[in-house]
């Protein structure tokens, strides 16, 4: 029930067909899940996302400190645990768990690094960000182009852009009409979410609402 809670919910964040409707899904799934197993820490972590999802912060912010008790020592749980907690703000905290997470697992997703990319983008420090992003590499994903091309924007690296500005409208062609609502989607800093707008309109994206 959870892994199925899981991918309602991936299908709104990421803005596919009848997204609208997986939110209805992900709140019955997840409420079934943690009904049946409150001690399991996955069903925890998914429970505790949705309130990531719903823009509930102090709700996440209960529910995800819960899921790490459950286990502080699962590599993968502790890294999405982080990645999560990162974009709702809790950078250091977040930061460390997915350093952790990343040293003590070999095999960890790469969409790790959609959070520590972010986590230098908003310090200044670009080249760090862009390293990051480079490594971010899950396909049919507009997030890592996204990235790659507001880091470059903010670099003034314009023309290096220009391959992930295509990219990212190849891979979601409505993007400039929704950019911040579908960035504010993971990102939960309203100034970080307008930060990264402004790295893609110097990359050469206009008109982003």
């Amino acid at each position: 029930l959870a892994m199925l809670a899981s991918l309602y919910g991936t299908r709104y964040e990421l803005d596919l067909p009848d997204s609208t409707s997986s939110i209805e899904k992900l709140v019955e799934l997840t409420d079934k899940a943690i009904q049946l197993e409150p001690q399991d820490q996955f069903a925890r972590l998914v429970y505790a996302w949705r309130f990531f999802v719903l823009n509930q912060r102090e709700k996440f912010l209960n529910e995800i400190e819960k899921a790490l008790d459950l286990n502080p020592n699962s590599p993968f749980r502790i890294g999405a645990i982080g990645f999560f907690l990162s974009l709702y703000g809790e950078w250091e905290k977040g930061k460390q768990l997915l350093d952790r997470a990343m040293k003590q697992n070999m095999g960890y997703p790469s969409w790790y690094y959609g959070a520590t990319c972010v986590y230098y983008y908003r310090i200044n420090e670009f080249e760090k960000a862009y390293e990051e992003a480079l490594k971010y590499d899950v396909h049919a994903i507009f997030w890592g182009p996204m990235l790659r091309a507001a880091i470059l924007g903010q670099m003034s690296r314009k023309s290096e852009a220009e391959q992930h500005i295509s990219d990212l409208k190849m891979l979601k062609p409505d993007f400039e009409s929704k950019a911040q609502y579908l960035i504010s989607r993971y990102v939960k800093e309203e100034e970080l979410v307008e930060k990264i707008i402004i790295g893609l309109e110097k990359a050469g994206l206009h008109n982003l609402n």
